[in-house]
């Protein structure tokens, strides 16, 4: 595969990372922590964008190295949304047909209706790892998507799939899906933006610059 078709490659031709930024994760840190390798496309998406937001209809989480939640419900975690998505195996069951056990799922992201995003990692090879996601106000719930997250997230905004995978359709065929880098969109919030529009936000007292 050339440098020009790639995962990340056909992403960034439909989302620009001009809000993106490095990253810098220890991956042997990462590896360590959770026990497995993860994704060349997530690498380069970490490498390329870094965590952060689109148009805040998805987020897509900080890699941790650690496995342990946050105290409180973990929302917005790497290893909290990963707990969550394990304990909703453990009592509500996993995806239909797959024999694993519910510590074969690592989230890396999330959407504004409330699913979580993440990868069935039963492969040894983790480029071979499908997209799973916990659809909240889907049926059934878990859906298994056979491409990368780079991938999963192309076909998303190109409408890609035989219906939206999300339970909320913001995202779904968005010609210019927006990124922000989480630091530059916390910046934004702190001075009285809106990370994604520019505009200033209702009742906002703070000074800008």
């Amino acid at each position: 595969m050339t440098p020009e078709n790639t995962p990340i490659s056909s992403l960034k031709a439909v989302m620009s990372p001009h809000d993106g930024a490095d990253e810098q994760v220890d991956w042997a840190a990462m590896r360590q922590a959770w026990g497995v390798g993860f994704p060349s496309d997530y690498m380069a998406f970490m490498a390329t964008y870094g965590a952060g937001g689109i148009d805040d209809g998805v987020g897509v989480l900080v890699p941790e190295t650690t496995t342990q939640p946050p105290e409180g419900p973990g929302f917005g975690s790497m290893a909290g949304e990963t707990a969550i998505m394990r304990q909703i195996w453990s009592t509500e069951g996993g995806p239909s047909g797959i024999d694993a056990a519910p510590g074969s799922v690592i989230a890396w992201g999330g959407s504004c209706g409330a699913d979580i995003l993440g990868w069935l990692t039963v492969d040894d090879d983790p480029d071979k790892w499908p997209v799973l996601v916990w659809e909240r106000h889907g049926w059934p719930n878990w859906q298994i998507y056979d491409y990368g997250m780079a991938e999963f997230l192309r076909r998303l905004f190109t409408q890609g799939f035989d219906r939206c995978p999300l339970s909320d359709a913001s995202l779904w065929g968005d010609p210019s899906p927006h990124f922000v880098h989480w630091r530059e969109e916390r910046r934004r919030w702190e001075s009285g933006i809106d990370p994604y529009s520019g505009e200033p936000l209702p009742g906002y007292g703070g000074s800008f610059g």
